[in-house]
């Protein structure tokens, strides 16, 4: 059993506690959602149960934590780090070699396992992750989700009694992230493996927790099943969120689970466009026939694009389809064949700082960007390299419009991945460029920080930018997408209208739109709009119908 009592943790050189009095008891075999906003402290509270906090941060500790009997706060990570798996929220942050197996056998080496048996646990490993087709590829050449799953393979490779993971689906497509927490859920019954992850997008997760830490910002803590605690939380996946505007009880945690519901003909009939309007305007951004290798290994197979003026066109795919290293032959970062067209101009002809002054680029990783003293230094770092100005009370307002006026005086990679992905946006952003490629600006996001996000892109649209966005997080996209396409395997699957798109495709579809499909809503917005104009949402689901 994991129990903590009046567990408080002060980093150094800070004025607030990041946890005050955390009390709570986690049973064995139990998996259990550490969630809450931004800066809430999940990711502190994770480190606590391995000696990290601390021993490794530095910070003052009070009250009691015990591990399977263990105390990592006298005893330190070396005992407790045989017992408790972890996977940090930045995969790429723990790898120490470069190829996929070596990088998995490592900690079985280092502990002098006979080969025979460490040769067993690789390939179990390897076989449940998904990962036998880059065994023998360079760590630096697999996308951010196949990261993600080397890295929870090399903690799983040890048999530990408890895994912990920081936001483990944050670089999964939604098939990879289902697979990957049935998988786990598999393992807790099978070894009675004791499981916590800290997540922010609960609709991947809620279908299989037994608890719910809940974390607020004024350091309140809600513990208890999920029925005990959604009612308390207000940011919340659609499921619930139109659940309890419906007023069902209890609460669904998987769409199969929402009751049944006859809606009106009238909207059942809407339908949705089978492809987005065709653009009058010439594109401001063209690629023809482009493909791209790795290596050995062919990722992008003649793909074409098109980004008009003022929209956001999303991207869409599996992990590992091509969708990252198609941003970066966009930019001319990787080799590649085909055309590539910027405002009608060939891009092969331009210089690259001609390219980036007229495209900012957010790469999957904020860390690539970052490496100033402050965030105020890092945007004036942008303006220097394009030859522009802000005076500091204009940065303010800049920042302001990502949350970050508070931070602007703090070092970038002490703040959460969240913000530093904030930070980074920002950085790219202030001198104004008119197009946008953006590679999973949700990373670390809770839905309250991917609202004003929304609202951000939706603003720069209408003021004319054009932005393209790599994702895996569907129910973001759905709420601001002009237009989707998915790639599959580096070929181009489909190009058409959001509802299309994630109303169709398997692997691919909002809750919302599983919960009514062929009502054309993909949002709960959509969905509670129509139901509020049509229905009397204080009858009961089997009084309406």
């Amino acid at each position: 059993m994991i129990k903590i009592d009046s567990l408080t943790f002060q980093y150094p050189q800070t004025s607030q506690p990041a946890l005050k009095n955390i009390s709570l008891e986690i049973p064995s075999g139990s998996l259990t959602l550490v969630t809450g906003p931004t800066g809430s402290g999940k990711s502190t509270f994770l480190r606590c149960l391995n000696g990290l906090v601390p021993h490794f941060s530095g910070g003052t500790i009070t009250g009691e934590l015990q591990i399977f009997g263990h105390d990592p706060i006298s005893e330190g990570t070396e005992t407790i780090s045989a017992r408790v798996g972890f996977v940090f929220q930045e995969p790429e942050a723990q790898f120490l070699f470069d190829v996929v197996e070596d990088e998995i056998v490592f900690s079985l080496e280092n502990a002098g396992m006979p080969r025979e048996q460490m040769h067993v646990r690789v390939n179990q490993a390897i076989r449940q992750m998904g990962l036998e087709g880059i065994r023998n590829r360079n760590i630096h050449e697999i996308s951010g989700g196949e990261k993600q799953k080397l890295a929870i393979a090399s903690a799983l490779v040890n048999l530990p009694d408890m895994l912990v993971l920081d936001e483990p689906t944050s670089q999964l497509d939604p098939a990879s992230a289902k697979d990957l927490m049935t998988y786990i859920t598999r393992l807790k019954r099978d070894l009675g493996l004791t499981v916590v992850v800290s997540e922010h997008r609960l609709e991947r997760l809620l279908p299989f927790v037994d608890f719910i830490a809940y974390l607020t910002p004024d350091h309140t803590l809600h513990f208890g099943t999920p029925q005990e605690v959604l009612p308390e939380m207000a940011q919340v996946p659609p499921l619930i969120k139109i659940a309890k505007e419906m007023k069902i009880t209890p609460l669904p945690l998987r769409v199969d689970d929402f009751p049944e519901y006859e809606y009106p003909a009238i909207l059942r009939e809407k339908g949705f466009p089978k492809s987005a309007p065709k653009q009058a305007q010439n594109p401001v951004l063209e690629i023809n026939k482009l493909s791209a290798s790795l290596g050995k290994q062919q990722v992008l197979d003649q793909v074409d694009l098109q980004l008009y003026p003022g929209e956001v066109l999303t991207l869409v795919g599996t992990n590992g389809a091509g969708k990252t290293t198609l941003l970066r032959s966009i930019l001319g970062l990787i080799p590649s064949d085909g055309e590539r067209y910027l405002l009608g101009e060939k891009m092969g002809a331009m210089d690259l700082e001609n390219i980036i002054h007229q495209i900012g680029y957010l790469p999957q990783n904020p860390n690539d960007l970052l490496f100033a003293e402050t965030v105020l230094d890092e945007l004036q770092f942008t303006l220097k390299n394009h030859q522009k100005s802000m005076s500091d009370e204009a940065l303010t307002v800049f920042l302001s419009k990502f949350g970050l006026a508070e931070m602007q005086n703090r070092y970038p990679r002490d703040l959460s991945v969240g913000e530093r992905q904030r930070t980074a946006l920002a950085a790219i952003t202030v001198h104004k460029p008119g197009i946008l490629l953006l590679d999973e600006p949700t990373r670390g996001m809770d839905y309250n920080a991917k609202r004003k996000l929304t609202n951000l892109l939706r603003d720069w649209r209408t003021k004319g930018k054009s932005i393209l966005l790599v994702t895996h997080d569907v129910e973001f996209a759905a709420g601001l997408a002009d237009r989707v396409l998915i790639i599959e395997h580096g070929k181009v699957r489909f190009t058409g209208s959001p509802g299309a798109a994630f109303s169709e495709f398997p692997g691919f579809e909002t809750q919302t739109a599983r919960l009514f499909p062929h009502s054309g809503w993909i949002t709960a917005e959509d969905c509670l709009s129509q139901l509020k104009s049509e229905i009397n949402l204080s009858k009961s689901p089997d009084q309406q119908s």
